[in-house]
């Protein structure tokens, strides 16, 4: 099994692809988040109206050298920053992907120690 990748097409220029240099840690196994409506009536009856319910990724990458590693990162933020989708490979040798959108507004690259970085993304998986 090798390492994750993402695959993005900046507006106007060529695909890009990050290639991680170290797999992801720590990630839950489960994470969804349910949109819906609660109504309780005065007699306590309940009733619910379920928009969508949706699947989540969140990958904590601890381990980005100082570098071209981190341009790759800085470039690839810059880009899902803007809502723009992108493709997640989980094993970046196998057909299998998932499309996504970063879910959060802002995000922080960490220092871990001299020339190491770490960063914790949460994708939305991409409903097509």
């Amino acid at each position: 099994m090798s390492y994750p990748k993402i695959v993005y097409t900046p507006t106007g220029g060529a695909e890009q692809t990050l290639n991680f240099t170290s797999a992801p840690r720590q990630q839950p196994g489960y994470s969804k988040g349910a949109v819906r409506h609660d109504n309780i009536s005065t007699a306590g009856i309940r009733e619910s109206v379920l928009e969508r319910v949706d699947a989540f990724l969140e990958i904590n990458v601890d381990y980005i050298q100082a570098g071209n590693d981190l341009a790759g990162w800085s470039a690839f933020l810059d880009f899902a920053l803007t809502g723009a989708p992108f493709a997640y490979f989980p094993d970046a040798s196998q057909p299998a992907v998932i499309n996504c959108l970063l879910e959060d507004t802002g995000e922080t690259v960490g220092y871990m120690s001299p020339g190491i970085y770490s960063v914790k993304v949460k994708f939305r998986q991409q409903v097509l």
